[in-house]
């Protein structure tokens, strides 16, 4: 098995000291996609590879942030180093620590056509704290497959990570509560928000004709919830530490997130008329 981990990167310095060397403990090779990074993402990640760490450092040269094209030019970039197998590893999203010396094996009994899926913990607020109900709570994240020349990544949409080409049925090993993925976008409500306003702002833009309320609706449910879900009827869980691993002093929780210049940039840019509608969380 070689089990190479696809790993898109824009100004993640803040989180990935902490989830690059957790990819890299579990994958064998892993092929960073850096963004245009104005941060010290790009130079955590020559470090590692001067350090002799299987890693990769390419370019994605696109302007625009478009997913499903980054995600494919991964995926060929990791057919051409000998993948067998491969991990869907974002930046801000790491293996619990309690799997690691068990999920190679996970990967590599898998059947041809199976996804691999675990367990998400979506942070909440800081480091140790995760949703379990609601829009964010007992989720499931594709975390790795075997490679089929079938399999692909195509179109232009966001929050698509399974690749498409051929039915893959999910193998989830793994019950909720005993590890998995932390997402940990969320252990910032600053974070939290302005990455949601980002998106919100890059839809608007990229498909003018979606209507303003329905992409309002979808990503006001990071925030507050969705209806018959409201944030008071939310609960949490307590992150238990063997899941954390270094993550207490490899992430910066408090960082300022680029995302909140990028929106202010882009209403700025095409003017607050088109955005008109579309609440942006105080940003602008």
């Amino acid at each position: 098995m070689k089990l190479v981990g696809l790993m898109p990167v824009r100004n993640e310095a803040w989180c990935l000291r902490f989830s690059l060397r957790v990819a890299l403990a579990w994958c064998d090779h892993v092929i960073v996609s850096d963004h245009g990074s104005t941060d010290e993402s790009r130079v955590i990640a020559e470090d590692l590879a001067l350090d002799g760490h299987p890693l990769t450092i390419r370019d994605f040269r696109e302007t625009e942030w478009r997913e499903m094209q980054q995600r494919q030019e991964l995926l060929e970039e990791a057919r051409l180093i000998g993948a067998t197998h491969v991990a869907i590893v974002d930046a801000d999203e790491v293996l619990t620590c309690n799997l690691l010396e068990n999920i190679r094996p996970l990967v590599e009994g898998m059947a041809r056509g199976t996804l691999l899926e675990l367990p998400g913990y979506n942070l909440r607020g800081r480091i140790d704290r995760y949703h379990t109900t609601g829009t964010w709570g007992n989720r499931w994240f594709s975390v790795a497959f075997v490679d089929d020349p079938r399999l692909h990544w195509s179109g232009d949409r966001f929050h698509s990570r399974q690749p498409e080409g051929m039915q893959m049925p999910a193998s989830r090993p793994i019950p909720q509560g005993y590890g998995g993925v932390l997402h940990l976008w969320g252990a910032s409500e600053r974070r939290l928000i302005a990455k949601h306003a980002l998106y919100k702002v890059t839809e608007r833009l990229r498909w003018p004709d979606k209507p303003i309320q329905r992409i309002d609706e979808y990503y006001n449910q990071a925030i507050h919830g969705s209806r018959g879900d409201p944030a008071f009827a939310w609960r949490f869980g307590e992150v238990p530490a063997e899941w954390l691993g270094e993550a207490r002093e490899l992430v910066t929780v408090d960082a300022v997130p680029w995302q909140e210049a990028e929106v202010r940039r882009l209403v700025a840019e095409n003017g607050r008329h088109t955005f008109q509608g579309l609440n942006l969380f105080g940003l602008v």
